[in-house]
């Protein structure tokens, strides 16, 4: 299964203030190693840093794979929505679209 994942913290709460850096840190060391430790394949993860949003587009055989790539602190710290996406050729094909 795809997941689009949006990330959204405070700019009270932002991982590029000295006291939280070592959590961004902590969170591309576990981005980098997401496919060997929790079966997470990481097709992009950017970062709009004037909205404090991070976007990630992950790939996982399931939700809690997701959910344990993302455990404390990052969904302590940030608001998320988690989607789960299709290609649009297997939406169209769902629906009997050739």
């Amino acid at each position: 299964m795809q997941f689009i994942v949006r990330l959204t913290h405070s700019p009270d709460n932002c991982w590029a203030r000295d006291e939280n850096q070592e959590k961004a840190i902590e969170l591309e060391s576990r981005l980098r190693n997401a496919d060997e430790t929790m079966g997470v394949t990481v097709h992009s993860a950017v970062v709009a840093p004037n909205e404090h949003t991070f976007y990630l587009v992950l790939e996982a055989e399931s939700f809690e794979g997701v959910l344990g790539l993302l455990g404390p602190p990052v969904l302590e710290d940030h608001d998320a929505d988690i989607v789960p996406v299709m290609s649009i050729g297997a939406a169209m094909n769902t629906i009997g679209i050739e």
